[in-house]
């Protein structure tokens, strides 16, 4: 009588208990999705930041974010697939030399920062790529 009790407590309990469980480890994963996503959001605001003050001559500041940048991407690189992964390595191969421009205070790293800012916004923004280069005139 007693082993009835228990089994049809442990069955009650699990019909409780696996719904929830299913449902937590769903939005676990909708979490995490959602907050590497936010990850590389900000990765693309920096470099942003970073291209604005190369342009506006503040190079120091724009080597900051840039330093803050690869070092964000390269913790992010292992979890990336495909061509995002291919890009963010291209970025990354670029660090040494981007950082050395910038400390440099040279004029040509505003225009090789556009260059990573367009190669990364490209490839976590694969339909953006099609879309025209310039807003038409009314």
């Amino acid at each position: 009588m007693i082993a009835i009790a228990v089994g049809i407590a442990l069955v009650a309990f699990l019909v409780g208990f696996l719904p929830q469980w299913s449902r937590a480890s769903a939005l676990r994963d909708r979490l995490d999705t959602a907050q590497h996503q936010l990850r590389m959001a900000r990765v693309e605001g920096q470099i942003g930041a970073a291209l604005t003050e190369s342009l506006r001559s503040n190079y120091e500041r724009a080597r900051q974010l840039m330093t803050e940048v690869y070092a964000t991407l390269e913790t992010a690189a292992p979890s990336l697939e495909g061509t995002q992964r291919r890009e963010v390595d291209a970025i990354l191969a670029q660090r040494d030399e981007m950082v050395t421009l910038l400390a440099r205070a040279a004029p040509e790293s505003s225009q090789r920062v556009m260059l990573i800012y367009t190669r990364y916004h490209n490839a976590f923004h694969p339909g953006a790529a099609a879309a025209p280069a310039t807003t038409a005139v009314p």
